[in-house]
């Protein structure tokens, strides 16, 4: 078990506030990135990091919103790396640092 409990801000950088700030709402795609922070909480391998990002990439874009799909997707992989001392960081429901080790957290 991680750590840490569970904890989302929705899709980070402020992307959550400030899309509720301008249309009073929730993007469209706002569950997608709660269910991107739940699989970067639990942490995993390369392959585990690599599958959740490209999900939320292909969620977002089918979405309706490519642009922000790619956009996002930079974002994660430029800022998620386990090794960055970063609140969002991958696996960030343990103890940092901890790089990218087999789950130890069931996906249900």
């Amino acid at each position: 078990m991680p750590d840490f409990p569970f904890t989302t801000d929705g899709c980070s950088g402020g992307m959550t506030a400030a899309w509720r700030l301008v249309w009073r709402k929730a993007p469209p795609w706002n569950d997608l990135c709660v269910e991107h922070d739940r699989e970067y909480w639990k942490g995993g391998t390369v392959a585990d990091r690599r599958y959740a990002d490209r999900k939320l990439l292909a969620g977002v874009a089918l979405n309706g919103h490519p642009i922000f799909a790619i956009l996002m997707w930079l974002a994660v992989r430029a800022g998620g790396h386990p090794l960055l001392p970063f609140s969002w960081r991958w696996g960030y429901g343990f103890k940092y640092p901890r790089g990218y080790r087999q789950r130890v957290v069931s996906d249900s």
